[in-house]
């Protein structure tokens, strides 16, 4: 009588390493869920609309030449605005000026006003600004470039709407020249473009949602930029 092969004996890793991995794999997608979710329900936290992606040569208000690249890390209000501007320039700088006061005390908040008017001299820009009582040393750039080069910069990147020129009979003065985007661009720490704030808007309750919203933008980024600080990428 032939007996029969003894049976092999089973490994109970056989069986436990795919319940192992099994569990595991329920693990990591729980807190995936659970990451998602905080993520999703965060009602607070602004839109990712875009990247800066280009540096700028620009020259300051006070004659030196800068780069956008010196501002790496922090948060920027963008605005686009030109000194001899007779509607709402003066306008958004004002409104821009109280919401720098208000964030006076967060080193990581840096504001920059590009001119449009390729004709607007460091002096112009310096006139301007302290016309509306910027102090020099303040966290706020004046800024000219060359023009092509800030105007696609603006559209591409920090999405304002293209500058057109101002139909001669419905200018309000010779210097009337442009019409021109008056919203405000947040972009957070890592050069993420996040809103456009319509804070001039014509309607009052509209402005006010804007002044409440671009506050409580800079308020989350600022807390994000504490929480996760740029760190500029490894040379070696």
């Amino acid at each position: 009588m032939n007996e029969s092969p003894p049976k092999a004996k089973l490994s109970p890793w056989t069986i436990w390493v795919p319940v192992i991995i099994a569990v595991l794999g329920l693990v990591v997608f729980y807190n995936y869920l659970i990451y998602r979710s905080r993520i999703d329900n965060d009602v607070n936290r602004p839109p990712i609309l875009g990247r800066l992606e280009k540096d700028l040569e620009l020259t300051e208000r006070s004659g030196k030449t800068v780069h956008l690249e010196d501002l790496k890390g922090k948060v920027l209000v963008i605005s686009w605005v030109f000194t001899r501007c007779p509607r709402g320039c003066a306008a958004v700088i004002a409104k821009l000026k109280k919401l720098q006061s208000e964030f006076a005390s967060e080193p990581g908040v840096h504001f920059i006003s590009f001119t449009l008017d390729a004709d607007d001299t460091p002096e112009m820009m310096q006139k301007f600004a302290r016309g509306l009582d910027i102090k020099d040393d303040a966290n706020w750039w004046f800024v000219n470039g060359e023009k092509d080069a800030v105007r696609k910069f603006m559209t591409s990147q920090v999405q304002f709407r293209p500058v057109q020129d101002m139909p001669e009979a419905e200018r309000l003065s010779p210097d009337d020249k442009y019409i021109h985007d008056l919203r405000v661009a947040v972009v957070d720490h890592r050069g993420h473009l996040r809103r456009l704030e319509d804070i001039l808007n014509g309607d009052p309750e509209a402005a006010k949602f804007w002044d409440g919203k671009i506050r409580e933008d800079l308020r989350y980024l600022l807390a994000d930029q504490k929480k996760a600080p740029y760190k500029p990428a490894s040379s070696n």
